[in-house]
């Protein structure tokens, strides 16, 4: 069971592409198969062999995420339901009055408030399979190419934004009469960057989760200055936004990270 995964895992060069943070120790492994939730067995073999495993990065989001702990939850209608996972697209599954011990169970997903919940597979594996094989089918033939070989390393140009970068310090200061976030920027590196990459993400569950590239290019080494950004206004409110600094990147994340846009000394 989900040996193609383990594959796949061992074929793909290219970190992060793949984050899987399993085979659990031996007491979480316990705690998992002995959950009182009668969660359908391949979920749990899925959940030992990988815990929580996010699957398919595709720019700064992943296509497949399944949760090493589900949620216990319930839809507008009041119907119990364990929430185990997403995807690009929706939310997934199970409803609680179908599961039944060492038994498979339909997955459910929800698309959005206009298509309710709709039954996708028949069991977690079928849905793991079909929604793996459907991200896979987003990355053309290149593409494919480039991550199972994985990226160039840094040069020695990208290696000193990656020191700069990590001497700039940001704080939220509120936000501007139009919406937008206003930001209080100091540059303690020696250079000057044209941008600088932090997260974005709504304060809600299944909310949106994306990224700001703050223009900084007017603020010299030493100095601080004040940023404005729109930063999905038009989707969540600015009340509802939580802001957060974004790891330091690594080859893999060139064209995630807007610093690496002519570097000005």
């Amino acid at each position: 069971m989900f040996e193609w995964l383990n594959e796949e895992l061992d074929r793909i060069k290219t970190p992060k592409f793949h984050l899987v943070d399993g085979p659990l120790s031996k007491e979480n492994e316990e705690l998992v198969r002995n959950s009182p939730l009668a969660v359908p067995p391949s979920y749990t073999e899925f959940v030992v062999r990988f815990g929580n495993a996010t699957l398919y990065r595709q720019g700064s989001t992943y296509q497949v995420q399944v949760y090493g702990v589900p949620v216990e939850t319930e839809s507008r209608k009041g119907e119990k339901l364990i929430h185990f996972g997403r995807t690009d697209m929706g939310l997934s599954y199970f409803k609680e009055a179908l599961l039944v011990p060492n038994e498979e169970s339909p997955v459910f997903d929800w698309f959005g408030p206009t298509s309710g919940l709709r039954c996708t597979a028949d069991g977690f594996e079928e849905w793991l399979t079909k929604k793996c094989k459907q991200a896979r089918r987003q990355y053309k033939k290149t593409e494919w190419s480039a991550i199972l070989e994985g990226p160039e390393p840094f040069t020695d140009k990208e290696k000193a934004i990656v020191a700069a970068r990590d001497q700039f310090n940001w704080r939220l200061i509120g936000i501007a009469e139009n919406g937008d976030l206003r930001f209080e920027i100091h540059n303690g590196s020696n250079i000057v960057l044209p941008y600088l990459t932090i997260g974005v993400r709504s304060r809600h569950e299944g909310g949106l989760v994306g990224g700001a590239w703050l223009k900084v290019s007017h603020i010299p080494p030493g100095a601080t200055g004040i940023v404005e950004m729109d930063c999905y206004k038009d989707y969540v409110r600015p009340e509802d936004v939580e802001v957060f600094n974004e790891p330091s990147p690594g080859p893999e994340d060139r064209d995630q990270y807007w610093e690496f846009r002519h570097l000005s000394c």
